[in-house]
């Protein structure tokens, strides 16, 4: 994200800058709703489970999967990036806990990456690797408790996390050289789990 090189190489102003010119915040803009014989987005089960498993599986996810979506093969983001411009900019890139739409800035529900389990939690489905795909929240909260064969989804191959690895890298770079946002537990522990994960 030219963002964040910008954040880190020239400054504040520049990053804002971007933000307002390639995607400022639209409070009445909606996610693109997977094609899913299934109810309409709306918050469930599965899409609080997503954020409850550990930090360090979803990093091993995220890395196997190299942060492409598994169902579009779309390349994502690393979620601490993406609340870290939140932080640096809450009015013109905004977070909301409860993802409430007009409240958020739509690049969370398009290309910030989150976990789904193949198998829901709802038919037994456990929060271990072998059964978590990388996705974005539309996919989570769309697919109700079907599989993704039910759903009519096809799971893509995975990526390769040398090629793309959702700004990880970069994160931790960020952080090194912020040390006071590990006072924040969210940072934190996204990055102990990146530079666990990917031998930073």
């Amino acid at each position: 994200m030219d963002v964040c090189l910008a954040l880190s190489d020239e400054g504040r102003e520049e990053a804002l800058a971007l933000i307002e010119r390639r995607c400022p915040f639209d409070p009445m803009a909606r996610p693109a709703l997977p094609n899913c014989p299934c109810a309409p987005l709306e918050r469930r089960p599965e899409a609080v489970s997503c954020w409850s498993e550990d930090h360090t599986v979803k990093m091993r996810v995220f890395a196997r999967d190299g942060f492409i979506d598994r169902f579009t093969g779309e390349p994502l983001v690393f979620p601490a990036v993406l609340r870290l411009l939140s932080r640096e900019f809450p009015r013109a890139f905004p977070f909301q806990e409860f993802w409430g739409l007009s409240e958020i800035h739509l690049a969370y529900y398009q290309v910030g990456a989150c976990t789904a389990r193949s198998l829901p939690k709802s038919r037994g489905g456990d929060a271990r690797e072998p059964n978590l795909l990388t996705t974005t929240m539309p996919y989570v909260l769309a697919r109700s408790d079907l599989t993704p064969e039910e759903a009519g989804w096809r799971v893509t191959r995975e990526g390769f996390v040398d090629e793309w690895d959702g700004m990880s890298t970069w994160y931790v770079e960020y952080v090194n050289g912020h040390q006071e946002l590990r006072k924040a537990n969210f940072f934190n522990l996204w990055y102990n789990a990146a530079k666990q994960v990917l031998h930073l």
